[in-house]
């Protein structure tokens, strides 16, 4: 090897170990300069909330919240256990210890509890979003038996720390959930009744002042935390549910945002629905606002169980009735004062340690008066109230597929960092190679020879890696959105893996031509519109490919750094095998099987193929190269051209007439990805309980 004239020697070593330790100071100085001259500063979040008008603050505000009929449920639970294993040992632990309670139509109920007390695990196994453990327990809805498809379409679920698409705003994320979650065959919905629906509830949560803004992102601003607070309840609530759950819906607020959440799921209940939610910690005002309430100890066992009355006058002479209680102190919170009572988990403080609230409460008049409230719903049951659907989703799969098609075009279109990105690498790298050949647009030698085909092989590789990276943390957030959609039974795994796609074409058909565009005729290949276009296709097929597997892992695994792990591994043996640093006949025994399976020798057989099976440029062999040999060979008047040394260097392996081949290949791989995807998206769900 040489360059400029000067031989690559062993003399030249030392000179490129003292340029690495040179580039990696010099890389260290740069950056502390950059972090303390430079500071790229995160969009504000927006600070309160929309103005609250008198009538918003109304409790008596007459504004019809249901437009869209629904089933009132109540829900009734009866000796709830939940086992799991423990982690470390083979111990079975039981979370749960024979809960009983209900949650009536029209009536807010809290769940509290001491962290560990078990009430979000006991709200999860009512909502039916534990997929491990072992349940048992006799759970109804109206009487019924709680059946689990008819019951996911028929509850809501706002989780503590929910995401939202930041690309969308407010009212596009609310109508998204009110158009798949809306039974499409009840003649009552139609879309002029989807969008009143949508604005009474964002009226509801006083979102409808500020419903045209981007929800946004912690880094790169947005919505506050209290108002995507509420923009998760009212995600829920357009679903029109019958029971919506809620887990700590007033942690992180401030009082007044706390209220407004209040005042809303207040009214929510005032409409006919079963309202329950966890809380932690409460101001009196909050506390005060809930009908009953159902108190655990820690380890799963229930306290208390009851309406709350005013002032939360029957829990305070339940617990008062206990000579280990000691008495409220005037103004304090009972919340606040129940939690020391029993210990937040034990006994209580003030009282004696030894007594066993849970006990007590066990052999209690109230527990009976819940089970013979528990008996009397029960017997309620009727084929009027039960609540039952045809079908597991709400709508068709083509309605489905039309929704989320539009919202992810939408979503993509909003993201201009990572479309615009790309856009600029691809660009980038065809002018950083192509401004190699500008001066040379002919081939001469094998060596010049050698040269394209090395570029031609690091640009592809390079678009394929880049495609691969770049795509994970945007699909690891539309995957994680879609466990929640998938859990609320919004749309099939199919739907979105279909809608994925449709958004990332036109952004891969950009970037290839860009890249094309640039770097073709940069380094001097045919004019030919054929060969022009059939590398575009390739270059196309090759980003397509290696963005498909990126999401293929990441559907697949946990994170986007062990999807990352998955990409190096196969983007070093698609390369390795593609015919460039090991030639197909240096390739035999056992990794042939790798030669065929990676799709590195495809693209590069297909891009080289496509323009030198027909090249007569003359070229000069090196002395004593196979091609030289081969020159020789055919005798003294035959001059060897680009087409014969392709040829002759690739073993006769790589043909124009394989280039059908490749393309089938390439588009199969695309599929099957496209196909593990989908399955993966079945199959695993690394959000869940």
């Amino acid at each position: 090897f040489s360059l400029g004239g000067k031989a690559f020697t062993y003399e030249w070593v030392w000179w490129g170990i003292l340029f690495a330790v040179g580039m990696v100071i010099i890389s260290v100085l740069a950056s502390v300069w950059f972090l303390t001259k430079i500071r790229f500063e995160t969009g504000k979040a927006l600070t309160g909330g929309a103005p609250v008008s008198k009538g918003e603050e109304s409790e008596d505000d007459n504004d019809d919240v249901v437009a869209i009929p629904f089933k009132r449920a109540n829900l009734t639970f009866k000796d709830v256990h939940y086992y799991v294993q423990a982690s470390t040992t083979n111990e079975t632990l039981e979370l749960l210890k024979g809960v009983d309670g209900f949650v009536e139509a029209g009536k807010l109920t809290a769940l509290m509890g001491s962290s560990g007390a078990g009430k979000t695990t006991l709200m999860d196994v009512l909502s039916l979003r534990k997929s491990s453990g072992e349940i048992t327990g006799d759970v109804r809805v109206n009487g019924h038996l709680q059946d689990p498809d008819s019951f996911r379409r028929c509850t809501g679920y706002v989780e503590q720390f929910d995401t939202q698409s930041p690309q969308l705003t407010i009212r596009e994320t609310v109508r998204f959930s009110a158009k798949l979650r809306l039974d499409e065959n009840d003649p009552a919905v139609t879309d002029e009744s989807i969008d009143q629906f949508v604005t009474q509830n964002l009226k509801l949560l006083e979102l409808h002042s500020i419903d045209s803004l981007q929800v946004g992102s912690d880094i790169g601003g947005g919505l506050s935390f209290e108002q995507r607070k509420r923009l998760s309840i009212a995600v829920e609530l357009v679903a029109n549910p019958s029971i919506l759950f809620l887990d700590e819906p007033t942690s992180g607020l401030d009082a007044r945002a706390a209220s407004i959440v209040m005042r809303g799921l207040k009214r929510i209940a005032k409409g006919g629905r079963a309202v329950c939610a966890t809380i932690h910690q409460p101001s009196v005002a909050i506390f005060n606002s809930f009908d009953s309430l159902l108190l655990l100890k820690r380890g799963g066992e229930p306290v208390f169980f009851g309406e709350l009355g005013e002032e939360s006058c029957n829990l305070i002479s339940y617990l008062e009735r206990y000579e280990a209680t000691p008495n409220i102190k005037a103004g304090e919170n009972p919340g606040t004062w129940m939690l020391t009572t029993i210990g937040a988990g034990s006994a209580g403080a003030g009282g004696s340690r030894s007594f066993d609230y849970a006990a007590s409460y066990a052999q209690s008049k109230l527990r009976e008066e819940a089970l013979e409230r528990i008996d009397v719903l029960n017997s309620q049951a009727s084929d009027e109230n039960l609540i039952s659907f045809d079908t597991k989703y709400s709508t068709c799969f083509r309605t489905q597929l039309k929704e989320v098609v539009s919202r992810m075009k939408t979503v993509y279109w909003r993201s201009p960092s990572y479309n615009r990105n790309r856009t600029i690498i691809a660009a980038v790298v065809a002018l950083l190679f192509g401004s190699v050949y500008v001066s040379q647009q002919t081939p001469k030698t094998e060596a010049d020879m050698n040269s394209r085909v090395t570029s031609i092989y690091i640009t592809a590789l390079f678009m394929g890696v880049s495609a691969l990276i770049t795509v994970l943390p945007v699909y690891e957030v539309e995957r994680n959105m879609f466990y929640r959609h998938k859990a609320a039974r919004m749309y099939t795994q199919s739907a979105i893996t279909i809608a994925v796609t449709v958004a990332e074409i036109p952004f891969l058909l950009l970037s290839a031509m860009v890249f094309c565009i640039c770097w073709y005729f940069m380094a001097g290949f045919s004019s030919d519109a054929d060969k022009f276009f059939l590398y575009y296709l390739f270059t196309l097929l090759n980003m397509t490919a290696f963005t498909f597997v990126g999401q293929m892992f990441m559907s697949l695994t946990k994170d986007s750094t062990t999807a990352q792990g998955l990409g190096a591994m196969f983007n070093s043996m698609s390369s390795l095998f593609s015919g460039i640093l090991l030639r197909p006949q240096q390739i035999g025994g056992f990794w042939t099987w790798a030669y065929w399976v990676f799709p590195g020798h495809y693209v590069i057989e297909g891009l080289l193929t496509s323009q030198y099976h027909d090249d007569d440029t003359p070229i000069e062999p090196s002395p004593g190269s196979a091609f030289d040999q081969f020159v020789n060979a055919q005798g003294d008047d035959f001059i060897g051209t680009a087409s014969d040394w392709i040829h002759v260097s690739f073993g006769g392996h790589f043909l124009y007439s394989h280039v059908y081949y490749d393309i089938l290949y390439m588009v199969g791989l695309i599929l099957v990805t496209k196909a593990v995807s989908t399955w993966a998206l079945i199959k695993l769900d690394y959000l869940a309980k």
